[in-house]
């Protein structure tokens, strides 16, 4: 009926082929392995990178607490006052007074002064701080105030003004 030989030949068939899958699923399980190492590595990397990120956090949120008390705590800040002289201040007056740049054409008429006499007042008032910028166009010169330094002009009185009470101080219309 059996064949004994048959048998035996099956039987070393089915063994081999139980080590094959044996040594495939071997295989699989040392690849799942390696992963699993993996996986724990990165994790640990993920969990030391989350630590780092809180401390980082609680040093942001000190460094917030400081700003918001020093914003707080906003001291003056102690205005230097700007000292000219009273033919500067003619200039100075004029500069503050103009809403457009001006001209030295424009400036030696209202001051009735020389051309020679404004660039010096100019030079004079830029090197004691007062911040006037120069443009020029089509090879003139135009100059104006800075309007952050009129604000602080206005509101702070930067540049010691001192006008004496003399007629010029009044309105010249009214004499005639």
């Amino acid at each position: 009926m059996f064949d004994i030989k048959s048998e035996l030949v099956t039987d070393e068939i089915i063994k081999n082929s139980l080590k094959e899958i044996k040594e495939e699923l071997d295989d699989h399980l040392a690849a799942i392995n390696e992963s699993t190492e993996e996986i724990e590595m990165n994790y640990s990397y993920l969990i030391n990178i989350d630590q780092r990120l809180k401390l980082l956090e609680k040093k942001m949120e000190s460094i917030f607490s400081i700003l918001a008390q020093i914003t707080k705590q906003k001291p003056e800040l102690k205005l230097k006052k700007i000292k000219i002289t009273e033919n500067e201040q003619q200039l100075f007056l004029l500069f503050y007074q103009t809403q457009r740049a001006i001209d030295y054409g424009f400036m030696c008429k209202s001051l009735k002064k020389s051309e020679s006499y404004v660039r010096v007042c100019i030079s004079s008032l830029i090197e004691k701080g007062v911040p006037i910028k120069k443009h020029v166009i089509n090879r003139k010169a135009y100059f104006i105030l800075d309007s952050a330094f009129k604000e602080l002009q206005t509101k702070k009185g930067v540049v010691n003004i001192v006008k004496t009470l003399t007629l010029d101080c009044f309105d010249q219309a009214i004499l005639k």
